[in-house]
């Protein structure tokens, strides 16, 4: 029993975490199909900020270049899912391997993976030597790259055009459970071995090299499974929208990325499910917003909120805190003993009025 009540209090987080996006997506649906659309994108945003976390947040190096495994697994999964005869008509010069090959949607999640995985292993071999700083422009520079390729590649990803045809796989529930699995499969990462060498990398590098531990190393494991979960995400994404460029992975959703995972927290898991969710209620009533003052107000409002965060709470509005039953029940006793304190108070100040007085100046 004591075994069992260890393991329950470890999971714990993952476990509530994923209740939570599960009861937003349960009561997504009362509000109508606009209101179903935006949680499919905050539950595809979880996936993807949790993916981010698993390499930025456990290593302290800030990327911005992670989109582009996004990218990859967004065409890598489309184009194994357009159907072949479809393919055949937008992509003739498609090479035959990919021109035949035609998988089911969950199978085709995988293998979108498993491609942005591979492109990742190929690209740490570089840069997970870089120092912090380094690393970071480096994985821009990578992003930079992957664009291009990706809008000049006619003959693969029809260039700047739209790639038509994609199925339309992605549902609520899809993303549900694609964002629960996702969560799940980074805690149990970052509660692994590799996961908590990353972690010692980011608190002091210098002092977890001097006891062992191999910061490239972990590095580069950290970028091939990031880049795994993001590519899946992709797929999931590009299956989401059904028709996409290469622009829809570029610059704007680099910036939300990171805006979200800031937001949250960097340092923590909760940190970075609780971004996307706030991002997502945030962005709802600044779009409401914008019918008064016109377009931009998203962008503006969301970048302020990000430089609030920065000033306020630099380590997001987490604090680096994991979401367990102790913190929530915390946060009840301390908003009963701040109800028991105010009625104390008032109860104070009620009795200590004077008493009224008759004509006579006695107490009545």
């Amino acid at each position: 029993m004591a075994r069992v009540g260890g393991f329950a209090r470890q999971v714990q987080t993952p476990v509530l975490l994923a209740a939570l996006v599960a009861v937003i997506t349960l009561l997504a649906p009362l509000g109508g199909l606009a209101m179903e659309n935006r949680a499919m994108v905050m539950l595809l945003n979880v996936s993807i900020v949790v993916g981010l976390y698993s390499f930025a947040g456990l290593s302290g190096v800030l990327s911005f270049g992670h989109m582009s495994f996004m990218s990859i697994g967004a065409y890598a999964g489309a184009l194994i899912t357009i159907p072949i005869v479809a393919k055949g008509a937008l992509l003739p010069n498609l090479p035959t391997f990919i021109a035949h090959a035609e998988f089911s949607y969950p199978l085709a999640f995988l293998i979108a993976g498993g491609v942005a995985a591979l492109a990742a292993l190929i690209i740490s071999l570089p840069v997970a030597r870089l120092p912090a700083l380094a690393l970071s422009l480096a994985m821009f520079a990578v992003l930079v790259i992957a664009y291009q390729v990706e809008s000049n590649w006619n003959s693969v990803t029809r260039g700047r055009q739209a790639l038509l045809g994609v199925p339309t796989n992605t549902t609520l529930g899809v993303a549900l459970v694609l964002a629960a699995l996702t969560i799940f499969f980074v805690f149990a990462y970052q509660e692994s071995r590799f996961g908590l060498r990353l972690r010692a990398s980011r608190e002091n590098e210098l002092a977890a090299a001097a006891i062992g531990v191999n910061v490239v190393r972990e590095r580069r494991i950290a970028l091939v499974l990031s880049g795994f979960v993001i590519g899946v995400a992709g797929a999931a994404y590009g299956q989401y929208l059904g028709v996409f460029t290469p622009n829809n992975f570029y610059l704007e959703l680099t910036f939300l990325t990171i805006a979200m995972l800031v937001i949250g927290g960097s340092l923590s898991l909760t940190g970075a499910v609780i971004g996307p969710v706030l991002v997502a209620f945030l962005t709802y009533f600044l779009q409401q917003g914008e019918t008064v003052t016109g377009p931009g107000l998203q962008q503006i409002g969301l970048a302020l909120a990000m430089l609030l965060v920065l000033i306020f709470r630099p380590l997001g509005l987490t604090m680096g805190s994991e979401l367990k039953l102790s913190s929530l029940r915390a946060l009840s006793f301390s908003g009963l003993r701040r109800r028991g304190a105010s009625q104390a108070a008032n109860t104070s100040s009620s009795s200590s009025e004077p008493e009224p007085r008759t004509a006579e100046g006695g107490p009545r």
